[in-house]
């Protein structure tokens, strides 16, 4: 069986790992970026075309990440020579006084890391409300004027492209059957019942698949599950538009409701909620099932809060969500493997923040110090419970 060295192995060419290796590429490492499938697939959590991208969070050490990840896309953009960012804005409401805290949270953090992105005054506010969003009540509006849309595939094709013109090597179809530590200071990976990989240090950024490669070392708080992405026709054509000026929207209620303007399908807006996923075996992604209940009050938000989308969804897709039981990261080392580095539980959160973790999963691999605490990922917050 052929043998194959690298300075350092990324698992998982998603976001996160594309990100990963092309930090560990431009330390001048001699890296191996791994994805079991064929690019680009639909299988995992980084496909489709738009994710949204805001500074605004109740924690406070998602709200410290944003500026620099905001930085690190806008210098991949100059870079790569491509549009990867369109800036809409992302207006958040409270529906209810119970909101009110996460509402708050989201205001004082954003006034501590990042105040230029905070208005509350943003014209487009009063536009809205008079047509396009319609509640009868709410306890609080603000905008994100820096968020707005990631062209999500698009990104992570450019960041590998990136990769490998700059020296690192890329295997897609090459899913990891097992891996092995040898000692602290090297790690052997089995690669398709036909490779050996051998690297200092391996990353794992394999998402949903991440807990069962990672079994034989530990029990790892992590729940893959599938969600449902809802796509809505606008009964007025261009009315939630990007190019008319309708912004991302979230709501910060318990079912985190957020929605992005038509962008990827004409006339059709993205509205979705971060609940209610069905747990499953990301092998068997589509055997899962919804909570119809929770698909219900989706709708009954959208007919109720978006007066002029039509009332059914005109496109349901598919993806894979990873969570940790708090809904926080997942990083750091394996207690008994420091080469061993694992990032996962992102979903919801990750693909934003995801050239920021990337460095710093690229600085563990390395044995470098973090360039920020990552105290509040590590996988000892459960083992203390």
């Amino acid at each position: 069986m052929p043998e194959f060295e690298f300075d350092h192995a990324v698992v998982g060419g998603g976001i996160v790992g594309s990100w990963t290796a092309l930090h560990l590429v431009r330390a001048g490492k001699k890296v191996l970026l791994l994805e079991q499938f064929s690019h680009p697939h639909t299988r995992g959590s980084s496909h489709g075309e738009s994710r949204l991208i805001r500074t605004g969070y109740a924690e406070p050490f998602f709200c410290e990440m944003m500026p620099h990840a905001f930085r690190m896309w806008s210098e991949l953009e100059l870079e790569v020579g491509k549009t990867l960012m369109v800036n809409t804005g992302v207006i958040g409401v409270a529906k209810s006084p119970g909101d009110l805290k996460t509402y708050q949270a989201m205001i004082d953090n954003m006034k501590k890391y990042c105040p230029e992105s905070l208005d509350m005054s943003d014209p487009r506010i009063e536009t809205l409300f008079s047509r396009l969003l319609k509640f009868d009540k709410l306890h609080g509006v603000m905008m994100d004027s820096s968020g707005g849309i990631l062209l999500a595939q698009k990104a992570v094709l450019a960041i590998q492209a990136l990769f490998r013109e700059r020296g690192g090597t890329q295997w897609d179809n090459s899913p990891v059957q097992k891996i092995e530590p040898i000692g602290e200071e090297e790690v052997k990976l089995h690669v398709d019942f036909q490779r050996v990989v051998k690297a200092k240090s391996v990353v794992v950024c394999a998402g949903a698949w991440t807990p069962k490669l990672l079994s034989p070392f530990a029990t790892l708080p992590l729940q893959p599950s599938a969600v449902k992405v809802y796509y809505w026709r606008s009964k007025e054509k261009g009315a939630y538009s990007e190019k008319s000026g309708f912004p991302c929207f979230i709501d910060v209620g318990e079912l985190c409701i957020y929605g992005l303007p038509s962008y990827e399908y004409p006339d059709l807006v993205k509205v979705c909620i971060h609940a209610g996923n069905a747990r499953c075996d990301p092998n068997e992604r589509d055997k899962a099932i919804l909570d119809p209940k929770i698909e219900k009050k989706l709708k009954d938000y959208v007919r109720e809060h978006f007066p002029l989308l039509e009332a059914e969804p005109a496109i349901i897709e598919t993806c894979m969500y990873t969570l940790t039981p708090d809904e926080i990261f997942l990083i750091d080392t394996l207690t008994k493997h420091k080469n061993i580095v694992v990032g996962s539980g992102f979903s919801g959160t990750g693909f934003k923040t995801s050239p920021a973790v990337g460095k710093l999963l690229s600085q563990m691999a390395m044995g470098t110090e973090t360039f920020l605490d990552i105290t509040p990922y590590k996988l000892a917050r459960f083992q203390r419970k």
